[in-house]
């Protein structure tokens, strides 16, 4: 009896190993997926206080987020989004939750944005005291705070649904996640794209009104008025059968130290009722005399400038179009000139 049973349970022991090995009977495994697991962090929203950093914490409150396509100056930097760009502008406040002394500058946060395409875009690595154009490096003393601006270059369509920031360099810090969709102000008019509900689509061709300002690079300019005339500009008179039809702009300095201008900081051109383009003749008169204008502006202050296209006598005007560097360009309605 004993040496059947003793059978039994070997015949068992080596079926079970064979099925064990039996190929498609092994166990299923699951498998291993490095670099999957997101980093810790926080949810965070517009106006909450959080400490970020471990090693050498620091107190962070983003206070607002805004998309623009003004120049944004932070020391002798000018940043200007192109055509197919536009800024976002980053506020907030750092304070030193330290006994001691702690050193602020633009390395000590680091902010990613991420569009709606998935796309990491980081900020410019400079940052200011907020309200002024100061490049910022300072020492806070304990519970002293500081209120900062910085920005990043987006994508001028669409919104950009997160913002991640950290403290770079302090080992096992967390992140904070900001969820900005409905969250970041629009873009202000007229660059804002009236086909995008949300305010976040800047205008590559931005219409623009007489007497009201609008931002390039270097200067502000106010589109004043627009007339035909006959008389000679840039030392020569129109064509038999033809005019010059004639658009006038101040031209104000727009950055905090004086700036050079010449014809070459613009690009003016003209398209007539016909629908056709005339290009920019590279020429900058003085608003009321047939001299060419350039030089020094000083900070705060403005010149009157014309620009000119010659045109045929029953051809009108249509829209002026202004543009600098960067390639967004403001129309100006001058179809009503007669």
């Amino acid at each position: 009896m004993r040496t059947h049973l003793l059978f039994a349970a070997v015949t068992l022991a080596l079926s079970s190993a064979a099925v064990a090995q039996t190929p498609g009977k092994a166990a299923p495994t699951q498998p291993v997926v490095q670099g999957t697991k997101q980093l810790d962090g926080e949810n965070a929203k517009l106006g909450q206080t959080f400490t970020i950093g471990k090693q050498s914490p620091l107190n962070f409150t983003l206070r607002a987020a805004e998309y623009s396509t003004n120049r944004v100056v932070i020391g002798g930097n000018i940043y200007y989004p192109k055509a197919d760009e536009k800024l976002l502008v980053l506020r907030y406040t750092v304070q030193n939750p330290q006994k001691g002394e702690v050193q602020y500058y633009w390395g000590d946060l680091a902010f990613t944005a991420v569009d709606a395409l998935d796309r990491n875009h980081e900020y410019v690595q400079a940052v200011a005291r907020d309200g002024t154009t100061d490049k910022l490096e300072v020492r806070l003393k304990p519970a002293q705070k500081i209120d900062v601006v910085t920005l990043i270059v987006v994508p001028a369509a669409g919104p950009v649904p997160k913002l991640i920031v950290q403290r770079p360099g302090d080992r096992g810090a967390a992140v904070l996640r900001y969820d900005l969709r409905g969250q970041a102000r629009p873009v202000a008019a007229p660059a804002a794209d009236p086909a995008d509900t949300s305010g976040s689509t800047a205008l590559a061709r931005v219409p623009a009104a007489k007497g009201k300002p609008v931002q390039l690079k270097y200067f502000d300019v106010t589109f004043q008025d627009a007339a035909f005339t006959t008389e000679p500009l840039g030392g020569r008179a129109p064509a038999p059968g033809k005019r010059y039809l004639t658009a006038t702009f101040v031209v104000r300095n727009g950055l905090t130290r004086d700036v050079q201008y010449y014809w070459g900081d613009f690009k003016a051109s003209l398209r007539d009722a016909d629908g056709e383009r005339v290009e920019y003749n590279q020429t900058m008169l003085k608003a009321s005399r047939d001299e060419k204008s350039s030089g020094t502006l000083p900070v705060g202050e403005d010149v009157r400038v014309r620009f000119f296209w010659e045109l045929p006598e029953k051809v009108a005007g249509d829209r002026v179009q202004l543009t600098d560097e960067s390639g967004r360009t403001f129309e100006f309605d001058v179809s009503g000139v007669k």
